[in-house]
């Protein structure tokens, strides 16, 4: 088979397009055939080593790396204990690695079968970030109807689908950040009531405005520094903030006592983490792929590139070149 490789760490140049032995489904296991790769965050900083570092806390990678968590493809064989209902079936799986290849596998318990006509790019730039955006609102925390909601980073792959899955699950008010106006234009024509910048310091004035002094129930935390903490004077009365990252690096410590006065909670989501919860995974690729068939979700799918071209998807990423999601076609 064909895939991406990296013996070492470094820049995109370490990407390299090799061909490989196909891989043998193991217990548990499906190998698909892939159509359509996605591209994330992830996979850049697992290719720079980051999550090898001491300080991350994280785990490491093993070289050689085939990277990549995501994939659209068809079933060829199930190993023992799969589903072999899954053979010959078109599919949407989430993986630890092994994604960049025309061939790739997946634990069957976290693989969802998709219908003959879904667009196979479209569903292809959704899981990971889908996945984790879900998990914030219903693992780390349990959106209810009704509740405010506020994203930061919304223009972003994982915020822009949090915008839209919060609305799916019922969400009231949703108020979206972002760095540009034309950033925050896209935030509203996905679905947020506001769309607001946070590079000010009244921005949270702004979202009481909104939410008539009350302030917000759940804020998903995607940027850090400064931001993080002016997060807590727009929060409301047991309301929750979910930690996803920190695009402007961690910020200062938050003093734990601080949230005793109105009652509040902090949790964070790490994907990776999840493999241990398979079926808290497949609950979130369900609702994706029935939320594209239904019109609630949508892809923002930036460029498709031949998986010979990674290195490239990945120099996009890095320089934010790109709004959306950048898809691998492993056939050409």
């Amino acid at each position: 088979m064909k895939a991406i490789q990296y013996r070492t760490f470094g820049g995109p140049e370490v990407l390299e397009y090799v061909e490989l032995p196909d891989p043998e489904p193991g217990p548990g296991d499906v190998l698909i055939e892939t159509s359509a790769i996605g591209v994330n965050f992830p996979d850049i900083r697992e290719r720079l080593g980051v999550y090898n570092r001491a300080e991350t806390r994280v785990g490491g990678v093993t070289l050689p790396q085939v990277g990549g968590l995501q994939v659209v493809g068809r079933v060829l064989r199930s190993g023992p204990g799969a589903d072999p209902a899954l053979e010959g079936r078109k599919v949407m799986a989430l993986m630890p690695k092994g994604a960049y290849a025309t061939k790739a596998l997946a634990r069957a318990e976290i693989v969802v079968a998709l219908n003959e006509d879904a667009d196979d790019v479209a569903m292809a730039s959704l899981p990971c970030q889908g996945v984790t955006a879900f998990l914030a609102l219903q693992a780390c925390t349990t959106l209810r109807k009704g509740e405010s909601v506020l994203v930061q980073g919304a223009a972003g792959g994982v915020g822009s689908l949090a915008v839209q899955i919060a609305k799916a699950l019922g969400a009231g008010t949703v108020i979206g950040t972002a760095s540009s106006e034309a950033r925050r234009e896209f935030v509203r024509s996905i679905g947020a009531d506001h769309a607001i910048a946070y590079d000010t310091p009244a921005w949270p004035q702004t979202v009481l405005a909104h939410t008539d002094g009350r302030g917000v129930d759940i804020i998903l935390e995607t940027i850090g520094s400064d931001v993080f903490d002016q997060n807590f004077e727009c929060l409301a009365m047991l309301g929750r903030c979910v930690v996803i990252g920190s695009t402007g690096g961690p910020g200062q410590p938050l003093a734990p006592r601080r949230l005793m006065a109105k009652a509040q909670s902090l949790s964070g989501v790490y994907l990776p983490s999840f493999f241990q919860r398979p079926e808290l995974i497949l609950r979130a690729l369900r609702f994706l792929a029935d939320g594209v068939a239904i019109g609630s979700i949508k892809a923002n799918v930036a460029a498709v590139l031949p998986l010979s071209r990674t290195a490239d998807a990945h120099w996009l990423l890095e320089r934010r070149e790109v709004q959306g999601t950048v898809v691998l076609n492993p056939s050409v």
